[in-house]
């Protein structure tokens, strides 16, 4: 009888851990999405040639940062059909990328919550697994003030049409938040989500939403926005 006693208590942790093991396993395989906030107003010109140069002022073509981030820019008009070239280009385009830190005081009701892991006889042999519960609110939690700091990614672009005098015809706004001081991590989804179906329609506020996998991670394994 001892020995079954110890045989069924070892065969729960075993069950517990791996109970665990799935939970943390199915939570780490559905990582979000990176959704972005698209704003788009346009006047494109129909059947225009996709050609285009960057413009940029002198403190952003002496700046390592916007280089890096031209590049990105760069791989994502390719990605909708453009070409940059300097022979009598259609478009110009111009890029900004801005940080602003936000922060909220939020109050959040806590309560602890138990795992247990829950194990019977039945016909097929035993059966258990891992059961995660809170007690009913208003037992066992409380009301506590947090605040909450994150910061705001807002990258803008604009086209302007050459052979329209230099017309601005498109200009869009892209918008998502994490809790890094640099856009660096977030600047290669916000610039997907910048052309998601562009030129798109003008005058909209549409939600974007790109999958981190979509996203080839940097070379030095920085983080993204979250």
């Amino acid at each position: 009888m001892t020995a079954f006693l110890r045989s069924s208590l070892f065969h729960l942790r075993g069950l517990a851990a791996l109970g665990l093991l799935a939970v943390a396993t199915l939570l780490a395989g559905c990582a979000a999405p990176i959704a972005s906030d698209l704003t788009v107003f346009h006047e494109w010109p129909a059947q225009a040639p996709r050609t285009y140069r960057f413009a940029a002022t002198e403190t952003q073509l002496d700046s390592l940062e916007h280089a890096t981030y031209r590049q990105q820019m760069r791989a994502e008009l390719a990605r909708i059909g453009f070409t940059e070239t300097t022979q009598a280009p259609r478009f110009e385009v111009r890029f900004d990328t801005a940080v602003q830190p936000r922060h909220e005081r939020r109050l959040e009701y806590t309560q602890p919550y138990y795992v247990q892991p829950w194990f019977w006889w039945g016909t097929w042999g035993r059966h258990g697994g891992v059961s995660i519960a809170a007690p009913f609110p208003g037992y066992g939690g409380y009301a506590v003030e947090r605040e909450i700091a994150w910061y705001e990614y807002r990258l803008s672009v604009n086209f302007r049409d050459l052979a329209a005098g230099g017309r601005k015809v498109y200009e869009a706004t892209v918008v998502t938040s994490g809790g890094a001081p640099s856009i660096a991590g977030a600047m290669p989804y916000l610039a997907r989500a910048l052309f998601a179906d562009f030129p798109g329609l003008s005058g909209v506020t549409r939600r974007v939403e790109v999958p981190r996998e979509a996203i080839a991670p940097p070379a030095d394994g920085a983080g993204a926005a979250r």
